[in-house]
């Protein structure tokens, strides 16, 4: 188990399509997770907020997304890792939604994407149990962006409009305020 380096665009590995888990249960796959989960909680400035295999060098379906809920009647906020191994969208919402998005494989860098506001997916967990879930918001947009990273797609591939760097992009949010 270890803290791994995100590899970065461009780089043939996360360009390539990843291929499925047959095995959950071996050794590769549970050290693909372990790494995933440490490399992606460990992960500050920015914070991880999904983390897909081929990001650190492993052409495997298997991707860590982190869902953000605040707690009721507190300001603490609860981070609840998954890990969704062989992720599949079975449907999409008609309602459509451009939002910023960045990656850790393209750091400092900002970019508008249009995508579903909710899916609906299928996909096997660490203990190989499997799930049907709805996604709607900021949560279906960062799976709908890991998944990409399984299929070898970059978000810069589906952006509207350009690229941005991080300074832009804090100009453009404190504008907002």
């Amino acid at each position: 188990m270890s803290i791994k380096n995100i590899l970065v665009a461009p780089n043939k590995i996360l360009s390539a399509k990843s291929s499925k888990v047959t095995d959950i249960t071996s050794a590769e796959t549970k050290e693909i997770i372990r790494d995933l989960v440490e490399t992606a909680v460990n992960q500050t400035e920015p914070e991880a907020a999904g983390l897909a295999a081929p990001q650190i060098g492993f052409n495997k379906r298997i991707i860590l997304v982190r869902d953000f809920k605040v707690l009721p009647n507190t300001d603490k906020l609860l981070i609840e890792n998954k890990v969704m191994i062989n992720p599949r969208i079975i449907s999409e919402s008609k309602n459509q939604d451009i939002d910023w998005e960045s990656c850790l494989s393209i750091p400092g860098m900002y970019g508008q994407v249009m995508r579903p506001e909710g899916i609906k997916l299928t996909y096997t967990d660490e203990n190989g149990t499997e799930h049907k879930i709805r996604a709607k918001n900021f949560f279906a947009r960062v799976i709908q962006h890991e998944i990409d990273h399984l299929n070898g797609i970059i978000f810069t591939e589906k952006m509207t409009g350009k690229l941005i760097t991080e300074t832009e992009y804090n100009n453009l949010i404190d504008e907002d305020e």
